[in-house]
């Protein structure tokens, strides 16, 4: 693959680099698939240990996996669009102002032309912010952070605004909200496992059988595969693209060089400020199609209908380490938080009790297997978190208050255990200079 109009070539065995280690790096890792198998595995067998501690059958209920699919999706967009920017060294903690964009913008489309119209409406929403910070912070070298921050309040005063007077002025439409938008995408569910193409529902009998283990885990499948919305695999689908552009494609290298040492990218022929800008504008498509994706759930604008999901998707590209992998583990931790809160007060017990058993387990395994020197601060908090929370689970009852909190304590939590090992890009918010920005 290239770099501007320079080659760069893999490394041989002939350049120095062995050829077992060479063939290693190329093959895919079948270790890694057994990995998340183990762990998948582990993972299921833990919510069905917590559902019968806390004799809370609505934690691996059908619902409650299909509410949390649906709310997993605008998280892992935002914080995918997030991933796009930062990467290329430009600070994004404007995400939840594209998305309130989105969201305006997605309200117009849908009620003009329907559902597909408004996810289209949504990345046109995002792209607007997007340009402005592309203009302010790469252009003229604006602080980043300012920027961000002011156009999370130009937007929700934009939306507002544009919203009494569009909205307002049609049928069904307020200052708080547009007309309804008619219509729906698809729904699809997998043949054999949920029934799709008129195939037996293999799920919904496991579930309904009530026996041990299999009715957890077919309530499982079934949420995650029966009835899930054409535009909820869309937006799956970016996560796969993301890491394949990120690491498999000339650009992703262009993408990831302007974010880690921009001046090796000049060197080598590449444009940081066109490659900065393309990585802004997608990000930027991308949290507004999170905000066009929430229009259509609620099947209309909602002025706040964001309800700071934008911030939340910054913390997830932190706490997932800068990479499309962990971003979609945090956004499915936040959306499984997220649905377990609307639920009943015994779910959430056993979603405290799954928590403290993984913090716990994290911290045991960093202080006997961590690097010397970092064993205590490394784990040691997360330690502490999980024997807190074991302890609340076996002596504090839950008011239902408590559930509407549950995502953002879940992230708060997240980010103090995972916060000692977080590596941001090393050119992140580095502005680089004038005279070589038109390179």
């Amino acid at each position: 693959m290239t770099l501007g109009s320079n080659p760069l070539t893999m490394p041989t065995p002939s350049d120095g680099v062995p050829a077992r280690a060479s063939v290693a790096r190329l093959r895919p890792s079948s270790r890694r698939v057994r990995a998340a198998l183990r762990w998948t595995l582990l993972g299921l067998g833990l919510l069905i240990l917590a559902r019968y501690l806390a004799d809370a059958p609505g934690i691996t209920a059908s619902s409650t996996w299909g509410s949390a699919l649906r709310l997993t999706v605008p998280i892992a967009l935002v914080a995918m669009g997030g991933l796009f920017s930062e990467r290329s060294g430009v600070i994004n903690v404007g995400l939840e102002g594209m998305m309130i964009g989105g969201t305006w913008m997605a309200g117009l489309f849908g009620t003009l032309a329907g559902p597909w119209a408004a996810l289209l409406g949504g990345v046109v929403g995002g792209l607007c912010f997007g340009v402005l910070m592309a203009v302010l912070c790469i252009e003229m070298g604006i602080n980043q952070l300012i920027v961000g921050v002011s156009i999370n309040v130009i937007a929700a005063a934009v939306a507002r605004f544009m919203a009494d007077v569009v909205f307002s002025e049609m049928d069904g439409g307020t200052i708080a909200r547009s007309p309804r938008i008619g219509g729906d995408v698809p729904h699809l569910s997998l043949p054999v496992v949920s029934g799709g193409l008129g195939t037996p529902d293999v799920s919904r009998m496991m579930e309904s059988s009530e026996l041990p283990v299999v009715a957890q885990l077919g309530g499982v499948l079934g949420g995650l595969t029966r009835d899930v919305s054409l535009a909820a695999v869309l937006g799956l689908l970016v996560i796969p693209l993301v890491a394949w552009v990120l690491w498999k494609t000339p650009f992703g290298l262009r993408w990831r060089s302007a974010g880690e040492e921009p001046a090796a990218l000049q060197a080598l022929g590449g444009s940081v400020h066109r490659t900065r800008w393309i990585a802004v504008l997608v990000g930027s498509g991308l949290a507004g199609f999170a905000g066009g994706y929430l229009t259509l759930i609620s099947q209309g604008y909602i002025e706040n209908q964001t309800a700071g999901r934008g911030f939340i998707g910054l913390a997830t590209l932190i706490f997932g380490n800068w990479t499309p992998s962990g971003v979609f583990f945090g956004a499915s931790l936040f959306g499984i938080s997220d649905a377990v809160g609307i639920g009943r007060p015994e779910t959430l017990r056993a979603l405290v009790f799954v928590l403290a058993v993984v913090f716990a387990a994290v911290g045991v395994r960093r202080l006997l297997r961590g690097t010397p020197g970092r064993r205590l601060r490394d784990g040691v908090p997360s330690l502490v978190l999980g024997v807190v929370l074991l302890a609340v689970f076996a002596f504090v009852p839950l008011p239902a208050a408590v559930s509407s909190a549950t995502p953002y304590v879940v992230t708060l939590a997240v980010l103090v255990v995972a916060g000692t090992r977080m590596r941001p890009p090393a050119a992140l918010g580095r502005l680089v200079p004038r005279r070589t920005r038109r390179s």
